[in-house]
């Protein structure tokens, strides 16, 4: 009888801590998915912020496009200007300092 009992309680306690083994490594997966989980949203949410900078910094470049090219065309006018300005002085023989 004893070896009865022996052959039932000894498969018996090794699944038990196997059982409880199992439960913990199962336990730490999970929490470690949780953790990888919070990880990639914060990386995501970073990965978006980024986005929106690149974005933004487009539409600054576009801005400052458009800007050079009014500015140049300012200068053309007041070289224009200044052209016209001397043409008229030379021509009235006004002094036009």
């Amino acid at each position: 009888m004893a070896n009865w009992k022996q052959a039932i309680i000894g498969p018996c306690v090794t699944v038990v801590f196997l059982a409880g083994g199992g439960w913990v490594t199962l336990e730490a997966v999970a929490q470690s998915s949780d953790e990888l989980t919070d990880r990639i949203e914060v990386i995501e949410d970073k990965v978006q912020r980024q986005q929106v900078i690149e974005v933004q910094v487009e539409q600054v470049e576009k801005r400052l496009e458009r800007l050079e090219t009014a500015i140049d065309k300012m200068i053309t006018i007041q070289q224009q200007n200044a052209q016209n300005v001397a043409a008229i002085c030379a021509s009235t023989g006004a002094n036009c300092r």
